[in-house]
């Protein structure tokens, strides 16, 4: 299939304003991709995306008389794209359906942001109570229990025995617990976190 470049552009669009769907088809391949993309960075809701470049590309078709051929198409089918997404949200104050499908994506993009906020939150809370840890017991725990290493791992990289480790853990998750001791919601949090 032919692609459109600025060389064959113009002799395309002039082909569209006669009719051709020969020339319509190949410029809708060309730009149906990036109008796609545009739109899906705009609106989030693949479906209304869809319906979108349909109408986007039907409103081409039916006014190709105006098309200047001198101009590069990218710019007017983008207005077009834009105008009928402003369309669409004026519509959506009225139509149940849009309405809908705009919700949905919304609520999914709040629960990803609400999911990473509780996921820092506990990161840090994690942190501040590593930081109360004396310095060696702090890096065994981390090495163990954040980033998963073996008892073995940590004794070889460490340089201390497994029995060291296991100690340093020990005492680690007894000062921890009694830093938690005054808060189960934290307590839950950290559990939480670690698993």
């Amino acid at each position: 299939m032919e692609t459109v470049n600025p060389t064959n552009e113009r002799a395309m669009l002039l082909r569209l304003r006669e009719g051709d769907h020969e020339a319509f088809g190949k410029l809708f391949s060309s730009y149906s991709p990036i109008i796609t993309g545009h739109l899906l960075r705009l609106l989030k809701v693949p479906e209304l995306v869809e319906e979108l470049v349909q109408d986007t590309f039907l409103s081409l078709w039916e006014h190709r008389e105006r098309i200047d051929p001198d101009k590069p198409l990218k710019a007017y089918i983008f207005q077009i794209a834009i105008n009928n997404a402003r369309d669409l949200f004026r519509r959506a104050m009225h139509d149940k359906r849009i309405r809908a499908l705009f919700y949905q994506t919304v609520s999914e993009g709040y629960e990803h942001i609400e999911t990473e906020l509780i996921r820092k939150e506990n990161s840090d809370l994690l942190s501040r109570l590593l930081d109360r840890l004396p310095e060696r017991q702090r890096n065994v725990y981390i090495l163990c229990k954040v980033e998963g290493l073996s008892y073995r791992e940590v004794s070889g990289r460490l340089g201390i025995s497994e029995s060291t480790v296991n100690s340093h853990i020990k005492r680690a998750n007894a000062l921890l617990k009694e830093y938690l001791a005054g808060s189960a919601e934290v307590m839950i949090l950290l559990i939480l976190f670690l698993f």
